[in-house]
């Protein structure tokens, strides 16, 4: 399994941000998302941390889903992190 961590800025209404991330999400499923987590970091920032099955899944497809995700609701990428996912505890 392979990690995201994604940071967004946006306009400060949460519930409008938590809407469209939600119907983006069919979108990233197609591209190989297995499951994504979005925590508020202040009132205009959010992060993502989405789950893909494979490294070859973000590859191929991280650039336009960004793109496309700015663009369909509103927020703007100011940063992110990839990498392996080590362990899953819960």
């Amino acid at each position: 399994m392979y990690v995201t961590f994604t940071d967004w800025d946006f306009d400060g209404n949460v519930e409008n941000a938590i809407k469209n991330l939600e119907g983006f999400w069919p979108t990233m499923k197609d591209a190989g998302a297995v499951s994504t987590r979005a925590t508020i970091t202040s009132p205009t920032t959010i992060r993502t941390m989405t789950i893909w099955n494979s490294e070859a899944d973000v590859d191929a497809n991280i650039d336009k889903i960004r793109a496309a995700a700015g663009s369909a609701v509103g927020m703007s990428v100011t940063g992110g992190m990839r990498g392996d996912l080590a362990t899953e505890l819960g």
